[in-house]
């Protein structure tokens, strides 16, 4: 029993000690990867949702601790916006309010680029009259303009 014990602790330790030292981190180094981004043009404002992969060290520790460690992380990516709310986080996805994403400019909203924290695999750019843009391995957010 103390032998099952001590090679499970053994095992544990090692698991982790892979992750801490590179070879869980993904091609960009980091502990998380972003798989998706979607924004949804609301008006002015915007609902941005987040899917995302973390190797197995973040999984543990947002495991033990909670997904809204995550939280800085998130509002990382999002550095070049000015008025952001995290409404809710979870294990692979969080969402996110960002107010004043775009400028109205008569019956237009134009929203300028934006510089990303990371690097998003798919961002899908969802219009108010339901259409959408997906830019591929999106470093910034694309300029755009779209009818109210």
């Amino acid at each position: 029993m103390k032998q099952a014990l001590l090679f499970l602790l053994i095992l544990i330790v090692a698991i982790l000690s892979l992750s801490v030292t590179g070879y869980a981190l993904n091609d960009e180094g980091q502990y998380i990867h972003l798989t998706q981004m979607d924004i949804r043009f609301e008006g002015a404002d915007a609902q941005v949702t987040f899917f995302y992969e973390l190797d197995m060290f973040s999984r543990v520790y947002v495991f033990l601790l909670g997904s809204y460690t995550l939280q800085p992380t998130i509002e990382n990516v999002l550095f070049d916006f000015e008025n952001i709310e995290v409404r809710e986080i979870g294990r692979n996805h969080a969402v996110v309010h960002v107010s004043n994403i775009s400028r109205q400019n008569s019956e237009y909203y134009l929203h300028d680029s934006r510089a990303l924290g990371a690097k998003v695999d798919m961002l899908t750019m969802i219009y108010p009259d339901g259409s959408s843009r997906s830019v591929p391995g999106a470093t910034a957010t694309p300029y755009t303009f779209y009818g109210g």
